[in-house]
Parts: C-alpha cells; structure tokens; sequence
C-alpha cells in the first residue's frame, strides 16, 4: 500500500497554511467593506437629518469626530444648539435613548416621524458599527498579544531544537566513529 511521503505532506500542509494567509486577508478585507456600508449609511442618514428637520435649535445630526486616536474619526449624534448672543450654532453629543430627542413641535412636527425613523436606524448602524470596530480591535490585540508572548518561547524552542540536534549528531558520530574503530580491530 502506497503512503504519501513526508515531503508532500510538508508541501500540502504549507499550501494549507498559506490558504490560512489568504483566508485572514480576505476576512479583514470583508470587515473593512461592511464599515465602508455602515459609513456610508450613516452619511445618507446625515442627509435625510438634515432635510427633514429645519435649522433650528434642537435640531439632531450626526458627524464625525475624532475621539480615542487622532487618526480615527468616530461618527456621533448631535444636537445642535443656537447660542443666544452670537447666534450661532454648536453641536453637543447625545447618547441614548435618541428616539426620545426628536423635537416633535413647532416646525419639526412636519417631518418627526421621518427623523425618528431615521434616528432609529443611525442607532442600529452605530451598535452595528461597535460590534465591528470592537472585533477588528480585539483580533488586532490578540494577534499582537501572541506575537509578544510566544516569539521568545518559540526563539528559544528553535535554539533548543538546534542544540538537540547538534547533540544528536555528535552522538551519533561518536557511535559510529567507534564501531567503526572495533570493526577495523
């Protein structure tokens, strides 16, 4: 019965290893296009804020801000606010319960229900932004943590196994040197 050898099973699993690689970058690439969707959701959603309510005080609306890193820019609901003496308006960040900050009076009552509705899906596609920016973090931090962690245990193992070997082999020879000495006698 024919057994495949060592070799090709080294050259299938180094194909399989390789099909890991390539899994990983189409993964990260994957993750990468869904918070391109999200942004550009949220970027419409900005939209249909800013048509639906008029410039006034109270009005919501969502941009991106810097937050944790200088390179990051992070999307946040607002509420603009009209400063009384200069007259010009601000944003302040608003978290939770964003349905309940529509304005439903005066000239936002025309269009409350289409910014409540538009506000409930810029919440949904915020937690689903988190869920995603949070994996994307934790497998960074996980792969960052292994490479750390296990590069000196697998140097030494490496060191060790050279070692070994070189052990081996002058074992080896040194049995064979004697062998070959007693058959000569």
């Amino acid at each position: 019965m024919d057994s495949p050898s060592n070799e090709e099973h080294s050259t299938e699993h180094r194909v399989w290893l390789a099909g890991i690689a390539e899994e990983g970058r189409v993964l990260f690439a994957d993750l990468g296009c869904l918070l391109a969707n999200i942004d550009e959701l949220l970027l419409k959603s900005e939209d249909v804020l800013n048509y639906s309510q008029p410039p006034m005080d109270g009005k919501l609306g969502l941009r991106f801000w810097r937050r944790q890193r200088a390179d990051k820019l992070e999307p946040v609901v607002v509420v603009w606010h009209k400063s009384p003496r200069t007259g010009r308006f601000w944003p302040k960040q608003v978290n939770g319960h964003l349905t309940k900050r529509v304005c439903r009076r005066g000239a936002f009552e025309v269009n409350a229900d289409v910014t409540a509705e538009t506000v409930a899906i810029i919440d949904k596609l915020l937690m689903m932004r988190k869920s995603l920016a949070m994996l994307l973090y934790r497998t960074r931090q996980s792969v960052s943590s292994l490479k750390t962690h296990q590069k000196p245990v697998l140097d030494f193992q490496r060191k060790r196994l050279t070692e070994l070997q070189a052990a081996s082999e002058q074992n080896l020879d040194s049995l064979y040197g004697e062998r070959g000495e007693h058959e000569l006698a």
